[in-house]
This record gives C-alpha cells, structure tokens and sequence, in this order.
C-alpha cells in the first residue's frame, strides 16, 4: 500500500526510459526475427502480437493488441485492447479503445468512486464496478486517417475508410467511408457487387507470390473482378 504513494517521477531520466525502451525493442524484434518488424524510437508495447513486415513508428503505445501482416501504425498513436487485420494503415495520432466511464446508474463517472485503479492515491471501491467490453475488432485493408478515435467495442469492416478528425462510436460496414463526430457513412468505395466481389475473394489472404504476380491488378477494381473470374 505504502508504494501507491511514492512519486516515482523522481526517478524518470532520459537515459533511463531509453534503456527501457530499447530492451522492450530488443525483445520484440529479436522474438519476431524474421518477420521484419520495425519498432520506432520511444514506443512502448506491451502483450501484444505481430504478423509480417509490421512498422511501428515513433511514440507510438500498442497494449493488449495484435496487428495483422504489412500493418503499419504512425506517430503518436495509442492502440489499446484491438485486433487488426492485414494491410491496414494507421495514420498520426489515433487513438483506439481509450477507454469508457459510465454515464449511467452509477452516479460519479469519476473511476476514484466505482473502481479500484492502481492509478489514483486513494480508491473508495475494493473491486471495479463498471467493467465495459474495451475489444475494438478492424478487418483488413483499413485506412484510419490522422486523429481519429475509435471508442471501446466497435468493429470496423474491411476496406473502410475514416476520415481524419472523425470519432467512431459504433460499428462501421465493410467498404464504408466514415467521417464526422460522432462519425457517420459518407459512402461506399465501390458498387455494391464489387464489394461482394472483394469480401468473397479475400485478396490479402493470397500468399506473397499471389501478390507479386498480381499487384498490379489491385489497381484498378475492374481489373481484380476480371482476375478472380
């Protein structure tokens, strides 16, 4: 108990967190050999899990989450409790699953009051209260544009598309262009049997040779429906 109340900034030095942060980058990359992940300077990740040919850019914070193949994550993004597929782009600054208060029954949406945080010098709860379901779920190919706010819960389909400055609070359709607060369906990439196309063949689950071969068919949807038929 005595530990809650010990200031620990005191000890914070430059030297020190870079030492951390190059023994975090060490043991990642060292456990993903092979698989080339590039994680940037003062990132922090923690329990969380890799595919192939991940990038992790600078200051970026990724906990309790996995990222599929080629997914990259941009500066200063903060990625909590999410699984997310391949070939998705995560631009500056995002911030998924941040985490919700109540605003209902209980009656402070302070988290001093309802649970029993390690963060906070004094908790007037001994269990936590509100337990809200935190997974974000994003599919494949996914472009999340600079800013952007996922809340705690939602999935976001394949292919979709938010745009910059948008805060998504529910869940988002495949091929779907969002944007807004709270965000809302601006429209589709593509027709609607286009999109059928897309989801049925699962381009991003073809092997690297697939790709290699027939990148350039991804260039235009009209050429990859010629393709896959």
């Amino acid at each position: 108990m005595f530990k809650k109340y010990i200031d620990y900034s005191f000890f914070i030095n430059p030297l020190g967190e870079y030492f951390k942060w190059l023994t975090k980058k060490t043991y990642y990359q060292i456990k993903y050999w092979g698989s080339h992940l590039r994680i940037g300077y003062k990132s922090k990740i923690s329990n969380s899990g890799f595919g192939k040919y991940n990038r992790i850019s600078d200051d970026v914070i990724v906990t309790n989450s996995v990222l599929g193949d080629f997914t990259y994550v941009s500066n200063g993004s903060v990625i909590l409790e999410a699984e997310i597929g391949k070939f998705c782009s995560i631009g500056p600054n995002v911030k998924i699953a941040p985490g919700k208060h109540p605003t209902s029954i209980i009656v402070s949406t302070h988290p001093a009051i309802y649970s029993n945080s390690s963060f906070f010098l004094k908790n007037f709860s001994s269990t936590d209260k509100h337990d809200p379901y935190r997974k974000v779920t994003i599919g494949n190919d996914v472009w999340i544009c600079a800013n952007v706010i996922i809340s705690d819960g939602v999935t976001i389909g394949d292919g979709a598309v938010i745009a910059a400055n948008s805060v998504v609070s529910k869940n988002v359709e495949p091929y779907s262009i969002v944007g807004g607060v709270p965000a809302k369906h601006i429209k589709y990439r593509f027709e609607q049997n286009q999109i059928e196309y897309l989801l049925n063949n699962k381009w991003w689950e073809k092997d690297f040779n697939w790709l290699e071969k027939n990148a350039s068919a991804l260039w235009d949807i009209n050429d990859y429906v010629k393709l896959v038929n």
